[in-house]
């Protein structure tokens, strides 16, 4: 019998976004777990960066909408150079460049990408896939630029062109495949997936299957999907769990946040995982959490224009933050769909068990 036989899981390629992943960094999982009933001073792992709040799609589902009209463009080049020498000494591993908007509009990309790379971080991109490889940078430059990402996921959202043309309002489909295509034959290249926001105006299964046919065949390495957030309207009623027979050692297909995603109030959890990462917006402002905490009259942690992220880091206005978000009524009342809950499941779960000597 061979090994496929028996276990033809073990031989699908990896999501790239399970629960797992967390046991990558073992002295984090300790610190949040050894601060469980105070704060977790530890830099975050990764962080999320957006370098703009200006977007060239207009997507029904999104939830900057409401961030990009009222926080300004205030990022420089020095202010991110301190920024990524200061995670560095802290030991963060990874910046994510994403929105707020879409990244690549911004003046700043190439310089956050020197910048970041030189101080020995690793990145990773979320963009519509538009203009990669496009002016102004040209197709050498581009090339240059994302073959020393360490992942690009390009949200695409549709299964076809006239479905993206009626949910983005731009006829963009074929060129991000085209993009998506190329990304895939970088040398050396990053790993390469594509987003999708499952709504009930993209869910045909038919659809589905014929993109990630054409995925598996431009080469992606995996397609995530997860549920709208905040558009109850616009809520599927399709799982999309077929797609998983689309799955081999080649493509993955992440369907787990799907269910991880969907639990609103952080299950009434007390939320410890918000250390993992943290959110800097476009106007150099520091947040707890990129799902919550725009929302809350007391405002950002601070700015960057003003401190340095370790002065914001463990200064008093985040340590108040953390003592709210350590109660879990709190949390029930506040938070919407997260994929930190699943982190706090986890810890959660630990907390409960009492042979803790044993295997």
């Amino acid at each position: 019998m061979s090994l496929k036989t028996l276990a033809p899981s073990l031989l699908q390629r990896s999501d790239e976004i399970g629960l797992e992943k967390i046991l990558l960094f073992p002295h984090k999982l300790s610190s949040l777990w050894l601060n469980r009933e105070g704060a977790d001073l530890s830099y975050p792992i990764s962080v999320e960066l957006s370098l703009t709040n200006n977007c060239d799609l207009s997507c029904p589902w999104c939830s900057d909408l409401k961030l990009r009209q009222t926080l300004p463009d205030l990022l420089t080049a020095e202010l991110l150079e301190d920024l990524f020498i200061d995670l560095s000494l802290g030991e963060t591993r990874g910046v994510t460049i994403e929105g707020g908007g879409e990244p690549t509009l911004s003046w700043l990309f190439e310089i956050a990408v020197e910048k970041a790379l030189k101080s020995g971080l690793k990145l990773g991109l979320i963009t519509n896939g538009i203009r990669l490889f496009g002016p102004p940078l040209g197709q050498d430059r581009w090339a240059e630029l994302v073959s020393q990402f360490q992942w690009v996921r390009i949200s695409l959202d549709a299964g076809d062109r006239n479905n993206y043309l009626a949910l983005k309002g731009r006829d963009y489909f074929e060129q991000v495949l085209d993009n998506l295509s190329k990304l895939t034959n970088l040398t050396p290249r990053p790993t390469v997936g594509v987003g999708y926001v499952l709504t009930n105006l993209n869910d045909r299964p038919d659809s589905l299957l014929a993109l990630a046919l054409r995925l598996k065949k431009i080469g992606v390495d995996y397609l995530h999907l997860r549920p709208v957030v905040d558009h109850a309207e616009l809520e599927s009623q399709n799982s999309a769990d077929f797609l998983a027979n689309m799955a081999d050692n080649a493509f993955a297909v992440n369907l787990g946040a799907m269910k991880d995603n969907l639990g609103k109030g952080n299950d009434g959890l007390p939320c410890l995982a918000h250390s993992l990462s943290c959110v800097i917006a476009a106007d150099g402002s520091v947040w707890l959490c990129g799902r919550r905490d725009f929302d809350l009259p007391a405002g950002s942690l601070g700015s960057l224009t003003e401190q340095s992220f370790k002065q914001i880091w463990s200064g008093p206005k985040r340590l108040k933050r953390v003592a709210l978000a350590a109660k879990g009524e709190d949390c029930l009342v506040r938070c919407p769909q997260c994929r930190m809950t699943k982190y706090n499941r986890l810890l959660h779960n630990l907390e409960k068990i009492k042979t803790r000597d044993f295997i």
